[in-house]
Formats: C-alpha cells, structure tokens, sequence
C-alpha cells in the first residue's frame, strides 16, 4: 500500500503515551523462568511479572485524497523522545473507525487511536440518535461494539464520548475495554484532541495478562485551518 500523490492537508498532533503491564503466572510445579518475579510473589503459587514505560512526542498525518468509498488515504508517522517511534506507513481510515495499514510497516497503538477518529464521515448526522449517540458493530475474528455520544455541541465544537470493547477470539482470547473522550471539530472534521484509557486482558493456558495504558493527544497543526488566516 503506497503512494506518491502530495498531501492535501498535514496534521501534527503532540502525544503522551503510558502503558503497565501485569503478568500471573501459575507457577507451582512449573520449570524456572528467565524472568524476574515483582515484589508482589508469594507462596501461593501465583507469580507476578510486572513492568511500564513511558513516553511522549509528535505524530505526524498527510492526508493524501478521499476514496470513491469514502476511504480515507493517510500517511502517519510518529517520533518519540523514548523508544515510540514509528516510519511513514500508508493507511486507509473509513467513517466507521475501520483502518486499514501497510502490512509490512508497524503503526504504534497510539497512532492508531488517533486514525480512528480521521474517517471522512466519523460524526454523520444522519447516524444520529435523539440523544446525540450512534453505534458502531463489527463482527469477525475480531469483534468490536461502540458507543459515541456526543456530550457537549457549541456550534460544531463538540465532545464526544467513546465506550469501546474489543473481543479477540484466537488462541488467545482478550477482552479490550476503552473509554475516550474526543475533542472534535465538525466543521472541519478532524479530532482536536483525544484522552483514552484502555485495559486489556487475556489468557493462555495458566498465563493472565493485563495491559493498562493511557494515551493523551492533542492538535498542533492544521495546515488547513493555516490556510484559511
């Protein structure tokens, strides 16, 4: 998935990007293992492995062109002080929060919160409720089911409200719930800021997995809104 067209409109966002992880092992009557137990074992048989980083920066988007199937073409790219970093990838983000990347490129997770919210119809009046909300269901592999509502409208300014789960049913079955607030601007349709909290769990065999992150991100250039002044 590449392209050469120019850019029709350059976003830079600032991040924040935290994320813990917390690792049960049922370890009686298990082999020794090569990593290092937190201060939270004990003889009970169940060991914990814990671990976290930290991290901020700028994610980089070009926007290329709009698809006749209203697929959106973007360039991310992400430059972290630490170690999120991410090189050009092309992908494509549709209104209802579909994206699909260069398989052959990696995208961080925190890129990817933000490419949710780019599809060209992301907030689509006639997907509305009375009550401002609207649902967004896909089944597969993967599963996800999510609820936006939109909180607050000052003329097209809004807040809105994300309530998310995602279900990976493989041989390692998780559960992914997601709150986030974003901070959008429907009169130009982009999202000028995102606060997400995730929590992730899964299992395999006699392993439990937590994940806990949170990402913060925050519009720092429009080059269309530059060239409207």
């Amino acid at each position: 998935m590449t392209t050469g067209a120019p850019p029709q409109r350059h976003l830079v966002y600032t991040f924040t990007y935290g994320v813990s992880t917390d690792k049960q092992v049922h370890s009686s009557g298990m082999g020794g293992s090569s990593m290092s137990p937190s201060e939270g074992s004990n003889a009970s048989g169940i060991t914990d492995y814990t671990g976290g980083s930290t991290d901020k920066g700028t994610i980089v988007v070009d926007i290329v062109q709009e698809q006749p199937d209203s697929g959106l073409v973007v360039v991310v790219s992400e430059q972290g002080q630490e170690t999120r970093k991410g090189a050009p990838a092309t992908c494509v983000v549709f209104s209802d929060t579909t994206i699909i990347c260069d398989p052959n490129k990696r995208v961080n997770s925190e890129e990817l919160t933000l490419l949710r919210f780019l599809g060209a119809h992301f907030v689509d009046p006639n997907n509305l409720d009375a009550k401002s909300h609207w649902h967004v269901q896909r089944d597969g592999p993967t599963s996800t089911s999510a609820d936006y509502t939109i909180s607050k409208n000052n003329n097209g300014v809004m807040t809105i409200d994300e309530v998310r789960t995602v279900k990976a049913n493989s041989s390692k079955p998780s559960t992914t719930n997601i709150s986030a607030t974003i901070g959008y601007d429907f009169n130009r349709n982009v999202p000028t800021s995102v606060t997400e909290l995730l929590v992730e769990r899964s299992e395999q065999g006699e392993q439990y997995d937590t994940v806990k992150s949170e990402t913060v991100l925050t519009l720092q250039t429009d080059s269309m809104a530059t060239a409207k002044n």
